[in-house]
């Protein structure tokens, strides 16, 4: 169920959660992709949604256009532009290289260019490292997130081994 209300993240998981059961359902159509996931609206998203049907021809709807609608009420720009500059801003700092890791994979969604580019997405990650860290990683040039991550996962408990 969605009810509509101010968290944004709430309407992102939501949407998330619909989109990943369309496709596992196979749903190709856009007219009902917006149906099932109007389906379980309630309170204020169900106003809301009769409100957009009475100013917008549903069935012509494509899925782009009720993401777009959906994010205007539910998902501000503003808050969209906090969560890019925080993934921008994102450094490891103190964190273990797995909260870093996950606060990285958690804030990239809100900045899906770097998800489309491998390589991009790996500079990121890598460049936010400590910088011990990223001299060491830089000096092999990944170009694939995951072996990024690993390496530094296995530097991270290398350190960890030799202060203990």
């Amino acid at each position: 169920m969605f009810e509509g209300g101010a968290d944004p993240m709430v309407a992102d998981d939501y949407l998330d959660q619909v989109e990943s059961h369309l496709t596992s359902m196979d749903v190709m159509d856009d007219h009902l992709k917006i149906i099932l996931a109007t389906y379980k609206f309630s309170k204020d998203a169900k106003l809301w949604w009769k409100l957009v049907t009475n100013q917008h021809k549903v069935e012509d709807m494509s899925c782009d256009m009720f993401r777009e609608l959906f994010y205007e009420k539910y998902f501000l720009i503003t808050k969209r532009w906090e969560l890019r500059k925080q993934f921008d801003d994102l450094i490891q700092g103190n964190m273990l290289v797995t909260k870093y890791e996950n606060n990285f994979t958690f804030l990239s969604r809100f900045v899906p260019e770097i998800l489309r580019n491998e390589v991009d997405k790996t500079r990121k990650f890598v460049f936010g490292l400590h910088y011990q860290m990223r001299s060491l990683i830089t000096s092999q040039y990944f170009k694939v997130y995951t072996e990024a991550v690993e390496r530094a996962l296995m530097l991270e408990a290398e350190a960890n081994d030799r202060n203990a």
